[in-house]
């Protein structure tokens, strides 16, 4: 019995050590947490989730029906929000801290702690790790699909190529790996190894009215950073930045671990997919957020676990230098959730009213704060009449980008359309550090006439 017990305790010591590495990441995504949610994704991928939770149809009601991101993340999204209530936001980012623990204790068993704590404690998973968003579900998919192609046998080699398709139908930038995994299974001749591709034909057919949305709003949010250069230079400044100790780490694992085939695939992905973010950027047609590179923080993690076991001891302690980096990252996080004041502002100002007709708006975030049922909101390219409410992001940088600014070029003048009367607007000083102004109008007493909605200018 005593010699036993003295075996289990190298395995009581590492379950030890991945739950006080998963309690330091709790702690700062914690403080993410309390702090609020900047941009808009997260309330976009909400609304498309409780729309399905409630109606069974996982469609973007702001693009008209259109769903621009990919099925796989919203179902299960959706699942969870009919389980604990439609509006419940805060249970979908504890799906997100779910999901990437669940990643990291795949990278502790397969790689060690020190791995694990490489992906968790810098700033790209403690911000985007807990958002949510596709990519937490995107990269456990693909750390799954990667260890099982790690081991030998046709079942787990038909494992991995599954997971790889359900990653190609959860988050669209995750296609470059998926696309290079595919190429590396079909050279190499796994099993299944073609599934993927025609998950990637369904994905792009799934979005294909939609494909140009990121490129779109990369073009405005990048109007300002001048050439390639000048957006590369910001996005080694803000989102590399995270990136260079795994990539010192993980490009060690590599030089030692490179005769093994999973360390050659693994640094076929990383080269695909950065490669491609890159690329991307500097053509301006992607912006550099932290959350597309949580798989590649994943990816040099598995590679950092490569590294020989005398040596790896040194990945934890150097780790926890990603600790003091995050903590610099989540000073600046309150700056980017203030930009969505003026659109809490109006979704408030809503929710005090009675969700009676249509509420017709560009802006998920107003739509998540009106409290209104998703059935009853509209995109800026749903027809006017019959509306309760227009509630306007009045921004001239996104005249060409939201569809009821192109419509309706007036609003951001003030100008309402015909037989619409302005009843909020409120100005935030959180306007002049970039936060989209927000106007909302009513339908006169008498209603709109069906002429009455092509009246905008």
């Amino acid at each position: 019995m005593a010699s036993g017990a003295q075996g289990d305790r190298p395995v009581e010591r590492r379950w030890l050590f991945i739950g006080l590495v998963g309690a330091v990441w709790l702690g700062l995504a914690t403080r993410r947490l309390g702090d609020g949610i900047a941009w808009e994704d997260s309330y976009h991928h909400w609304l498309v989730a409780a729309h399905f939770a409630r109606t069974g149809l996982a469609v973007d009601v702001l693009g008209g029906g259109a769903n621009g991101w990919l099925p796989l993340y919203h179902w299960l999204a959706g699942g969870v929000l009919a389980v604990v209530g439609w509006h419940n936001l805060a249970a979908l980012e504890g799906l997100a801290v779910g999901l990437t623990f669940a990643t990291a204790v795949l990278i502790a068993v397969g790689r060690g702690v020190g791995a694990a704590a490489l992906f968790l404690w810098g700033p790209i998973a403690v911000l985007g790790g807990s958002l949510a968003v596709a990519e937490p579900l995107a990269v456990l998919l693909a750390v799954v699909a990667l260890l099982c192609w790690e081991k030998s046998g046709k079942l787990w080699s038909l494992v991995g190529a599954l997971a790889w398709s359900l990653v190609a139908l959860t988050d669209r930038s995750s296609w470059p790996a998926v696309i290079a995994a595919l190429a590396w299974g079909l050279y190499t001749r796994r099993t299944g190894a073609w599934l993927p591709a025609p998950a990637l034909a369904l994905g792009l057919w799934l979005t294909r009215a939609d494909g140009n949305r990121t490129a779109v709003w990369a073009a405005v949010d990048q109007a300002a950073q001048g050439d390639a250069l000048a957006r590369l230079g910001d996005l080694a400044g803000y989102s590399l930045q995270p990136l260079l100790l795994p990539l010192l780490l993980g490009g060690l694992g590599l030089v030692w671990a490179w005769r093994r085939p999973e360390a050659r695939l693994l640094a076929v992905i990383l080269a695909c997919h950065l490669g491609a973010l890159f690329t991307l950027v500097a053509l301006g047609k992607l912006t550099g957020s932290h959350r597309y590179y949580l798989l590649d923080v994943a990816l040099l993690a598995l590679l950092a676990g490569m590294i020989p076991a005398p040596a790896r001891r040194l990945v934890l302690p150097a780790a926890a230098v990603l600790v003091a980096v995050s903590l610099r990252y989540l000073a600046l996080w309150p700056r980017w959730v203030a930009l969505n004041r003026p659109s809490e502002a109006a979704g408030r100002f809503l929710s005090s009213r009675p969700p009676v007709g249509r509420l017709v708006t560009d802006s998920p975030v107003i739509a998540y704060f009106s409290g209104w049922p998703p059935e009853q909101i509209a995109g800026g390219g749903a027809p006017l009449a019959g509306a309760a409410y227009i509630a306007a992001l009045v921004d001239r940088r996104y005249s060409g980008v939201y569809p009821l600014l192109v419509r309706c070029p007036g609003l951001v003048a003030g100008r309402a359309p015909a037989h619409w009367l302005p009843v909020w607007q409120l100005h935030d000083w959180s306007e002049s550090y970039g936060a989209k102004p927000v106007g909302i109008w009513q339908p006169e007493r008498h209603g709109l006439t069906k002429s009455s909605n092509k009246a905008c200018m």
